[in-house]
């Protein structure tokens, strides 16, 4: 089912970005031979004005084939010094024509990104989130922790309820995570109101080595009333329906779900449980089993609908705009990542990774409704959007920053680049993409596989 969802929804990604190149090539006067949605080989297609569209059979890219692509080789083959300037081709164009078709596709990528958010934003969204009240991970036993945490440390508390961020409001988990996330090694000051009264507190956000994001040591405070039994697990045997209120778990007290979780961290074969059911207090007992660190418990717990404010089209745009512009700068920090020292395994994704993160993120939210699962699947493909135009624009062979470099140095030379030192330099980058694609593949099955 998620594959199901993941391919068609990169697939508009994808569209987007070779969209762009076609239409700048169009109206530079370049040919355009083929437009793929796809590698490899023609699963459907048709031509038209003397363009093939085609599908193909790896539904992981795409490409646009101008006309004269094949000239390097033909330079190759009789050793021509420049490229062949054939009427409608790639290389007859002036470079700076060129550097327009090349870096249309990113820049459509870039676009798309900002087209969503900016309807995002306009027709309003729902988030499905626990509200702003969080619980200490040093509290429990599921994490462990070589030092203490910055909440910890900060002297924040279980059942605190985190009202602002730096002076900006909150109102559920999600915000807070999406704030500390992007915040690494910055402090930032969280507003906590406690037993009635309100102060604030300096957290010096940790970065978390695995991925990279800010981590201070928290989990969410989620009320454990049942929203949903699945069918044959070990809640449903024993009785539980939607709207139990679960308050002990074997001998310990449950305030909220995580409560339920340390419960369960020893794997017991069977747990006593207490809950209520329209003001009467019942006692069940679950028999569970595990499999791949999961039990079959089988329950998902009620969780809090948060509403995006209404805004007009213009304050779409001006949110849009800043959210397109955060986006780049987070990427590009993420990227600035990989040398610093983080666990690439985890925190870099090859392609099977890509489509199972839109897949499994789109098959989340359409499990909560049609709206909803749309918003999630968008809002990932605007983020992987900005990622796909800074990624393609690095000055690497092969990638459209790398043509746009040899443009580039053909306009400050005065004279195009040799053939045999462009072929050189493509095969190099292409061996180090090729080799990048297979790592990143591998480690994409290896997680897979845990």
């Amino acid at each position: 089912m998620w594959f199901l969802l993941a391919v068609p929804a990169l697939g508009i990604m994808v569209f987007m970005h070779e969209l762009g190149h076609f239409l700048a090539a169009k109206a530079a006067g370049v040919g355009v031979e083929v437009f793929s949605l796809g590698w490899g080989p023609k699963l459907v297609g048709f031509s038209r004005g003397g363009t093939e569209y085609r599908l193909s059979w790896l539904p992981i890219g795409g490409f646009c084939k101008f006309k004269g692509d094949e000239g390097l080789r033909r330079a190759l083959e009789q050793n021509l010094s420049e490229m062949p300037h054939e009427e409608g081709s790639f290389y007859s164009v002036p470079a700076w024509r060129r550097i327009i078709v090349v870096a249309a596709g990113p820049v459509a990528s870039l676009f798309s990104a900002f087209l969503i958010f900016t309807l995002i934003w306009w027709f309003g969204f729902q988030v499905y989130s626990a509200d702003n009240r969080i619980a200490l991970a040093t509290d429990y036993t599921l994490t462990s922790f070589t030092e203490p945490p910055p909440a910890t440390v900060a002297g924040l508390a279980t059942g605190d309820r985190i009202t602002a961020i730096d002076g900006k409001p909150v109102q559920n988990f999600q915000q807070i995570w999406e704030t500390v996330s992007a915040s690494a090694d910055r402090t930032l000051v969280f507003t906590v109101e406690r037993a009635g009264a309100g102060f604030d507190v300096p957290v010096a956000v940790a970065r978390d080595r695995s991925s990279g994001t800010g981590r201070i040591g928290v989990y969410s405070w989620l009320d454990p009333v049942v929203s949903t039994v699945a069918s044959g697990s070990a809640a449903a045997l024993a009785g539980l329906q939607p709207g139990d209120r679960i308050v002990r778990a074997g001998p310990r007290d449950v305030r909220q779900t995580i409560d339920l979780e340390q419960a369960l961290a020893d794997r017991p074969a069977s747990l006593p449980i207490v809950f209520q059911r329209d003001g009467t207090v019942r006692d069940a007992v679950l028999v569970l089993e595990y499999a791949d660190n999961r039990s079959n418990l089988g329950l998902v717990f009620v969780d809090h609908a948060y509403r995006s404010p209404r805004m007009n089209l213009g304050m779409a745009v001006q949110k849009a705009a800043a959210e397109t512009w955060q986006t780049a700068v987070l990427t590009v920090r993420g990227i600035g990542l990989l040398f610093r020292g983080i666990d690439l395994r985890e925190a870099v994704a090859g392609p099977i990774g890509i489509i199972g993160l839109i897949g499994t993120t789109a098959q989340s939210g359409f499990s909560r409704g049609f709206g909803t699962g749309v918003v999630a699947t968008f809002e990932l493909l605007a983020f992987l959007s900005v990622t796909l135009f800074l990624m393609n624009l690095l000055p690497l062979p092969a990638l459209d920053g790398g043509q746009i470099v040899f443009s580039v140095v053909e306009i400050i030379r005065g004279r195009a680049v040799k053939p045999r030192l462009i072929w050189r330099v493509q095969m190099i980058g292409f061996s180090f993409l090729m080799v990048l694609f297979l790592v990143l593949t591998f480690n994409d099955l290896l997680k897979i596989g845990r």
